[in-house]
């Protein structure tokens, strides 16, 4: 998930347009600050907050250089740079620096009415995809507005009653299944109640208490814009989590909801793990918050941006998986998975289709945070009780997407009323007869900036009615499981745990309480998600942050020193060998059958003279197959598809490349890929390597 908002930077001045409101807002700067600065935009969080800083919007004096930098001659003696090139060096960086804080852009702008121009090739990718479909674009978007004031209108009405949710102990069975599952596909949220046994949820808690207490002076503290969601990547209660069976098997059980994808090279039935950040939040008897005995409370110095926020009616949603890079040809264009949208037939969009999203890139800018692993579902697991409030979600997984994808190639007529939103001037407002497709498209596209998660908020995206359709979970216990659609906008606050939320204690007054979430999106297993893998894994050997959160040389601490850090061994003793396999520690099992599956396809059919007509042989051979294709000795699951097969093939030799042999995958079965498939099947000796390699050789002579 989540999926920046983990650091904080100096960033650009305020727009114009924002800051007579914000210093207005903003609290009087203290005598020993002299001024503020604007946090960087967070990524997977919707919550934000301030942080000061001791400069303005200038350039900090780069590190000078003038009596350190030498350079060696052919001779190899020493001479002294000359004044012009140390200047030009000097200046190079400032703007190198000036560049980087116009392309960190203010997050206050989400508080406005006015969104972010972006660069002029944004422009002409918008005129491109519109080119040539202006009339059936303005006709589906005039099909879409009333589409989707009728879904806001059901989410009002049910609220809650939106979120399915069905015990553990049930999702094998179809009486059950069946009604939680069409739910979950029609509005994109579904919870699984007791996936964590209520003991192993509170002995994590307690252990994971018991890391950060023991390890507290090498942590680094939460960011100021979301004082919960704490940069660990491998403390107890995550690795546990992730490993766990229940957790495993409740992630294939949602995945394989989606549509079935033959031709692409997808396992929805092997969950692996992707390494994400947690939230802890404790509130003291007082009812301040307070995060590893820490109190975080709202100081005088806050930044322009909590000035912003505190006196804005803004709603603000994030939707994971990338913001430009759903527009761009590079991103999700790559496979068309939004194609109908923008050729004017969203009706037949899909959203449960996974082919158009295997091979796509939701993170073309390296965005710190930015997800570059495929994920079918966003979510969340409760170490504790989940309190309404904390989590908001809008449960519209097609029209809510269609909507903001269109939205930057439309523009009102009439702008917005300044009245309330239940006012006749607001229908006529979202009325479609008062939306026009752009003649000349700007570079805007409303809530989307490089690098960060795509926003959706009540100013840019007007017709979500935000304020109406984010719906939160009602009270849920410990072990429970929360999975939304990857494309959905969701949520969070800080805030949650009121006085009058919390227990009480014998006296009657309010008990101190510590929530824990762990996020835990559910992955299946693709080639591009293995590559990943292999990142992850050796991050988590060296204790270091996930590949996603550490690999724009952000500096987030490292866990590699702290006592009591869980191993390898510790994951096989919580969820044994699918575990290991889920975090790429282990090889998956292809089983006996699976090399001479393709050969028993694509073999031409025995003549009458070599089959057998004893049925005492038919029977015979049946049963030798029901044993071929039984489960491998590990437990672990045996893939049932040449699409499972190729995946895991993939996966085992990028994973393990001295155990399997390289091979090519193929698309559809053949003789080549059998005989790919029995090398790549079980490791292969390096002298049998060397023998078929020297024999490709002399073969290869006689052409």
């Amino acid at each position: 998930m989540s999926k920046a908002d983990v650091v904080q930077r100096p960033a650009a001045a305020l727009p114009i347009q924002f800051q007579s409101g914000a210093l207005a807002a903003a609290p009087k700067t203290p005598a020993n600050v002299s001024n503020m600065t604007i946090a960087k935009i967070p990524s997977t969080t919707s919550t934000t907050a301030a942080t000061t800083s001791s400069s303005t919007t200038t350039i900090s004096k780069p590190i000078s250089i003038s009596d350190l930098i030498t350079s060696t001659n052919s001779a190899g003696s020493k001479r002294q740079r000359n004044e012009d090139h140390k200047s030009d060096r000097t200046k190079i960086r400032a703007t190198r620096m000036d560049f980087a804080k116009i392309m960190d852009p203010p997050i206050v702008s989400f508080y406005g009415s006015t969104p972010i121009p972006l660069p002029s090739r944004f422009g002409h990718l918008k005129r491109r995809l519109v080119a040539g479909r202006e009339a059936v674009l303005k006709a589906s978007w005039d099909r879409l507005l009333p589409a989707l004031r009728d879904e806001i209108a059901h989410i009002e009405n049910h609220g809650t009653e939106l979120m399915p949710m069905i015990d553990f102990s049930d999702i094998e069975d179809a009486s059950k299944v069946q009604p939680w599952s069409a739910s979950l596909k029609r509005h994109g949220i579904g919870v699984i109640r007791g996936v964590v046994p209520p003991e192993a949820a509170r002995s994590w808690v307690e252990e994971t208490k018991k890391y950060l207490q023991t390890n507290e002076l090498e942590l680094k503290p939460p960011p100021a814009q979301d004082p919960t969601c704490f940069d660990f990547f491998w403390t107890p209660a995550q690795v546990r989590s992730r490993a766990h069976p229940n957790v495993l098997k409740a992630q294939r059980f949602a995945m394989t909801l989606w549509k079935d994808t033959k031709d692409e090279f997808v396992a929805t039935r092997y969950p692996i793990t992707y390494a994400d950040r947690i939230r802890i939040e404790s509130a003291g008897s007082d009812g301040n918050i307070t995060v590893n005995g820490s109190r975080v409370a709202a100081s005088p110095q806050d930044s322009l941006i909590a000035a912003a926020a505190a006196t804005s009616s803004e709603e603000i949603a994030q939707v994971d998986n990338g913001s430009l890079e759903r527009w761009e040809q590079d991103g999700y264009g790559r496979a068309g998975l939004y194609n109908s949208i923008f050729e004017g037939d969203w009706e037949s969009y899909d959203e449960w289709d996974a082919s158009g999203r295997v091979n796509a890139t939701p993170d073309l800018y390296n965005g710190q945070g930015a997800c570059s692993m495929l994920r079918l579902f966003q979510g969340i697991i409760a170490l504790t009780e989940i309190q309404p409030g904390m989590i908001k979600i809008l449960p519209s997984p097609k029209l809510s997407t269609v909507y903001f994808l269109l939205r930057p190639f439309f523009s009102p007529k009439e702008k917005a009323p300044e009245g309330g939103r239940n006012s006749e001037k607001w229908a006529a407002y979202l009325d479609p007869s008062n939306w026009t497709l752009d003649k000349e498209q700007s570079t805007i596209i409303h809530g989307a900036v490089a690098g960060h998660a795509q926003r959706v908020t009540s100013s840019f995206h007007p017709h979500l009615e935000l304020k109406r359709s984010l719906v939160a979970p009602p009270t849920l216990p410990e072990g429970s499981y929360i999975i939304w659609h990857p494309d959905i906008a969701y949520q969070f606050s800080n805030t949650n745990y009121s006085t009058n939320a919390r227990p009480t204690t014998s006296s009657g007054e309010p008990a101190s309480t510590t929530s824990m979430l762990v996020y835990a999106p559910a992955a299946p297993l693709t080639q591009q998600n293995a590559l990943y893998l292999a990142r992850q894994r050796k991050a988590f050997l060296r204790g270091h942050p996930g590949p996603d959160f550490d690999s724009t040389g952000t500096g987030l601490g490292s866990e590699a020193p702290h006592t009591g850090r869980l191993t390898e061994k510790d994951i096989k003793e919580v969820g044994g060998e699918e575990g290991l396999q889920a975090m790429g520690l282990a090889p998956w099992n292809l089983g006996k059958s699976v090399a001479m599956t393709t050969d028993l396809k694509n073999a031409s059919p025995p003549s009458s003279s070599s089959s057998s007509s004893d049925p005492k042989d038919k029977n015979n051979t049946n049963k030798k197959d029901d044993e071929e294709e039984s489960s491998p000795a590990d437990g672990s699951l045996t893939p049932k598809t040449h699409a499972e097969v190729e995946v895991l093939k993939l996966a085992n030799q990028i994973l393990f490349p001295d155990r399997f042999d390289f091979y090519m995958p193929t698309r559809a079965p053949s003789r080549a890929a059998s005989r790919a498939a029995s090398r790549a099947t079980s490791p292969m000796p390096s002298r049998d390597r060397e023998t078929d390699r020297d024999k490709g050789v002399k073969d290869s002579n006689k052409f």
